[in-house]
């Protein structure tokens, strides 16, 4: 049978908290010289690489809607980070009054509750059990300025071109290819539509998770889209097989700030075998490399979340 949906749906702060990370990108891009070169991975990952966001320090402002369960919210977030240290947010609705503040480091999370005046403090564990999702904080961090998400120098990947530069596409193995539905030809190399995971054919499935589920990498492909005149990436898609999730990230319009390409806006969609979230962001205010403060106070009268 197939396993891995979501089960347990988290409290709104929390998941409101947590996802805000999985977004990011743009304003107006500059123009650029298209970049002319063989769709080899070394070539690829060589200008990606190049092309990636570098900073310690990082802060804006971001204002987010999102749609979850046919829901629709809005809020803005001030967003404070530090490079492999720590990612800071306080959360207002419209009004502007801060209900929430969030600090995460590698190995901790912590959340103020202001609106039912409660507290939590403790590990990934609390997030990752209501999400059944996996929270690694360098993962987090790329998607929130727009470096390409899990990406990992030592992995092997094919490239090829399409009409908006290059694209990367995980080097997986033929049958978990199939069982995800992902179809190769040379004109459609490693399955590049614009389509999720959920294409799912069952006995196939099951075939690859007796053989590879202690293997959590290969059941992980990934595939991005690269602008040809700068590197930066356009669109991601994660295919989780162990979890039957998909994440799709679609960045543009993206902006020169203090040197450095930044995207301002993007579109975020989490798809598994029960729901689909979508998520949508715009960044104003982005500062690179000004150090900043992450306060975290507890009231006395604020309780332990349950």
């Amino acid at each position: 049978m197939i396993k891995g949906a979501l089960h347990s749906a988290p409290s709104r702060l929390i998941f409101i908290a947590v996802t805000l990370f999985f977004f990011s990108a743009c304003k107006k891009q500059k123009e650029g010289s298209n970049i002319s070169g063989p769709a080899t991975p070394n070539f690829i990952t060589e200008h990606m690489e190049n092309a990636m966001l570098d900073y310690e320090w990082f802060s804006a402002k971001v204002a987010t809607e999102m749609k979850v369960k046919g829901e629709n919210r809005s809020f803005k977030t001030n967003l404070r980070m530090r490079k492999d240290s720590i990612i800071w947010m306080s959360i207002s609705p419209a009004l502007g009054i801060e209900v929430a503040r969030v600090i995460i480091t590698p190995d901790s999370v912590k959340v103020l509750d202001k609106w039912n005046d409660q507290y939590f403090i403790g590990d990934h564990s609390f997030i990752e059990d209501k999400l059944n999702m996996s929270l690694e904080f360098a993962m987090l961090q790329d998607l929130a300025i727009g470096n390409p998400m899990l990406y990992d120098k030592q992995e092997k990947f094919k490239g090829n071109k399409d009409n908006d530069g290059y694209v990367l596409t995980s080097k997986s193995k033929a049958k978990v290819r199939k069982a995800a539905g992902m179809r190769m030809s040379k004109k459609n190399m490693e399955g590049m539509e614009d389509t999720l995971i959920m294409d799912i054919n069952e006995r196939k499935y099951d075939r690859v998770m007796d053989r590879y589920e202690e293997d959590d990498e290969v059941l992980i492909l990934k595939r991005y889209w690269l602008k040809a005149d700068n590197f930066k990436v356009l669109r991601t898609i994660i295919t989780d097989l162990s979890n039957l999730r998909s994440v799709e990230a679609d960045y543009g319009n993206f902006d020169m700030v203090q040197g450095q390409i930044i995207p301002h806006n993007m579109t975020y969609r989490i798809t598994d075998t029960e729901q689909e979230a979508f998520f949508s962001m715009e960044y104003s205010k982005v500062k690179l490399n000004e150090p900043s403060t992450f306060p975290f106070s507890i009231p006395e009268k604020f309780k332990p979340m349950n």
